[in-house]
C-alpha cells in the first residue's frame, strides 16, 4: 500500500464497506471456491460467536444455515485481522474532519 493517498484509503475503505449492500441485486456468475479456503477450519472465536447465533435462535436455523453463517463470521474476522496488518503513521489522517453541531453558541 505504499504510495497510497489518504483519500485513495478513505474510498478504497467506504467501498470495501458498502460492497455487500451495493451488490446484492448484482447477479453473479457461479465461481468456484478456492481450495485454501474450503480446508481452512473456522476460528474458535467464530464458532463462540455462531453458538451464540444458534442460542439465541434455535428455531430459525438449520445446520446449512449456521454453517453459512460461521463462514461468514470467519471470513469478516480474517478480514478484520487483515485491515489490522495495515501499517499506519501519524501523518495517515482522514481528509476532513468532523465535529458535531451543538447550536449558535
Amino acid at each position: 500500500m505504499e504510495g497510497m493517498t489518504r483519500r485513495g484509503f478513505a474510498e478504497r475503505l467506504a467501498l470495501a464497506v458498502a460492497a455487500p449492500y451495493l451488490l446484492d441485486d448484482v447477479p453473479r456468475p457461479p465461481l468456484q471456491p478456492r481450495r485454501h479456503q474450503q480446508q481452512q477450519e473456522p476460528s474458535p472465536l467464530a464458532k463462540a460467536l455462531a453458538e451464540g447465533i444458534r442460542l439465541r435462535y434455535p428455531d430459525r436455523f438449520s445446520a446449512d444455515d449456521l454453517a453459512t453463517i460461521t463462514r461468514g463470521i470467519d471470513n469478516r474476522l480474517r478480514q478484520i485481522e487483515r485491515l489490522y496488518q495495515t501499517a499506519l503513521t501519524n501523518a495517515d489522517e482522514p481528509d476532513f474532519v468532523y465535529s458535531v453541531y451543538r447550536g449558535a453558541d
